[in-house]
């Protein structure tokens, strides 16, 4: 259920999910799942170039997805919580679902 807008506002709501909706930021938070990693791993990791996983990285930490440290000459990143993760899952769920469905009734029809 949605919160009541009085007492949470939905632009901030909306802002979050933008956060999480493009494919190459999903690409950074999904590698980082796998554990912390500094820009040059993400890198070569995703296949994303190097100022792109920086923005990326810099919108996801404004929203509180990923936490960053510095070692030396290196700023390594995790993930700060398992909401990203728990969203993608339902979603995915959500399309697995829906798919399942719409092949059922596409069988009908072949």
């Amino acid at each position: 259920m949605f919160p009541d807008p009085d007492s949470f506002p939905l632009e901030l709501v909306a802002r979050r999910l933008r956060a999480l909706a493009d494919p190459s930021r999903l690409a950074v938070l999904q590698d980082l799942c796998g554990g912390e990693r500094c820009v040059t791993e993400l890198v070569e990791r995703t296949g994303i170039g190097q100022t792109n996983v920086s923005k990326h990285l810099r919108m996801l930490r404004d929203e509180g997805f990923v936490l960053a440290r510095r070692e030396r000459r290196n700023v390594f990143y995790r993930v700060s919580d398992t909401v990203p993760e728990e969203i993608c899952t339902l979603i995915c769920t959500s399309m697995k679902k829906r798919a399942a469905g719409e092949s059922r009734l596409l069988e009908r029809y072949l």
